[in-house]
């Protein structure tokens, strides 16, 4: 009888661990689709670009294209593969579809290092915001280069802009909007 009820406790628990991870953020990416697959990826040399520079990286990164930092231009940072989801814009109450590289697929390539903490991420129109690595790291946020199909002008949100996936997770809005950075022109891991 003890057997049977250790056994059916251990039942139990797998059956409740398996609950568990099936509703942790890393495992629900059923939501965006797979656009293109990378042709860039981490461990990967970073070349140099062959186009105009949209992107300066620099700080706590493990490889350089250029003195101390990485420069990309638009078709390198495609080609480290493309997400794209929709999500309601919490500027413009909008549902738009947003297509670029996740920005964990950046960071791996950039070769982040395990003590960086802080993306310190500055616009054209200079605005500046410090965004958690963390949370970059632990939800699928999309280093978005187009939106509804488009690529997005320097007049409004291009180059380049951080999306994160609103309608898939429970995000503190008074805090993310903040992260919801447009214009980037530079990114400094601290």
């Amino acid at each position: 009888m003890f057997k049977s009820l250790t056994t059916i406790k251990m039942i139990a628990l797998g059956l409740l661990l398996c609950v568990m991870s099936a509703c942790s953020p890393a495992q629900d990416a059923k939501f965006y689709t797979q656009v293109s697959q990378p042709k860039l990826k981490a461990g990967d040399t970073v070349p140099a670009p062959t186009g105009t520079v949209i992107l300066t990286v620099t700080g706590k990164i493990g490889t350089t294209n250029q003195d101390k930092s990485i420069v990309m231009d638009r078709d390198m940072i495609e080609s480290v593969g493309q997400i794209e989801y929709k999500v309601t814009d919490p500027f413009e109450n909008k549902v738009y579809t947003y297509r670029g590289p996740m920005m964990s697929d950046l960071l791996n390539l950039w070769k982040v290092t395990q003590d960086a903490q802080t993306l310190k991420i500055s616009a054209l129109d200079d605005y500046e915001v410090d965004v958690p690595l963390a949370e970059v790291r632990k939800y699928p946020v999309i280093f978005a280069l187009q939106q509804e199909g488009q690529y997005m002008p320097t007049s409004t949100r291009g180059p380049a802009m951080l999306v994160f996936p609103y309608d898939n997770f429970k995000f503190d809005t008074t805090v993310y909007n903040n992260y919801w950075a447009w214009q980037i022109k530079s990114i400094d891991v601290e």
